[in-house]
């Protein structure tokens, strides 16, 4: 690989951690806050609809980054890198986070319990800390979040006679 992907990619390691900070703690910012003023039961529920998929989200992001890490070491750089470096900003951010859901109200509970198996599927991915542990993902299906529906999309079932 020449010195211009190595570049690239360092470059596009660092956009997704800025990324990934800015987004966890907007989530953290918004479980601290919570509830917000004058929402209804109605906006309460679609907002943590929202949440779960931005954490499904964030943890798919996590999951491509190692493996682009992950093949990139395996076929072009054997002996150059040891880890992805955990961010322990990050990793704390996520850590509060996961406390946060415990205590948060869910209106609805499958919402908490993919947010807290999501959350702790992120933070496998800040599991090594030195360069003698190794970052070890063990990828677990749990159900998904429920598709997104706008109002005037909503499927009308119809009666067969």
């Amino acid at each position: 690989m020449q010195q211009n992907d190595q570049v690239e990619f360092f470059q596009s390691s660092i956009n997704f951690t800025s990324f990934i900070h800015s987004y966890a703690q907007f989530l953290l910012n918004y479980f601290e806050g919570y509830p917000p003023p004058e929402a209804s039961k109605k906006e309460l529920i679609q907002s943590e609809n929202q949440i779960i998929q931005s954490l499904v989200l964030i943890e798919k992001l996590h999951m491509q980054q190692f493996l682009y890490f992950s093949i990139l070491q395996i076929h072009f750089f054997p002996n150059e890198f040891t880890n992805l470096s955990p961010d322990a900003e990050i990793k704390e951010i996520f850590q509060k986070l996961n406390n946060l859901i415990d205590q948060h109200p869910f209106l609805i509970e499958t919402n908490r319990s993919i947010a807290k198996k999501t959350v702790a599927q992120i933070l496998n991915y800040y599991h090594g800390s030195t360069d003698d542990e190794t970052i070890r993902i063990i990828f677990t299906l749990s159900p998904l979040p429920p598709p997104w529906l706008a109002n005037h999309s909503q499927i009308k079932q119809i009666k067969e006679v």
